[in-house]
C-alpha cells in the first residue's frame, strides 16, 4: 500500500498495519505477523463479509 499518513488512513476508515504490528509485537510476541499485504486483505474480508459494514448506502 502506498505510504499514506496514518490519519488520513483512519478518516477513511482504512485498517493500520503500524497498530496492528505493534499490538501483535506487545501482546504476541511469539506468534507469526501478517504480511501489509495480508494485513489489509484481511481486513477488508472482515469489514465487507462479516455483515457490519457501516455506510451510507
Amino acid at each position: 500500500m502506498t505510504k499514506i499518513p496514518c490519519h488520513i488512513k483512519t478518516i477513511f476508515g482504512l485498517p493500520n498495519y503500524q497498530n496492528y504490528v505493534a499490538h501483535r509485537k506487545r501482546k504476541h510476541p511469539n506468534e507469526p505477523i501478517m504480511s501489509e499485504k495480508e494485513y489489509y486483505m484481511y481486513a477488508l474480508k472482515e469489514r465487507y463479509e462479516s455483515g457490519k459494514v457501516n455506510r451510507c448506502c
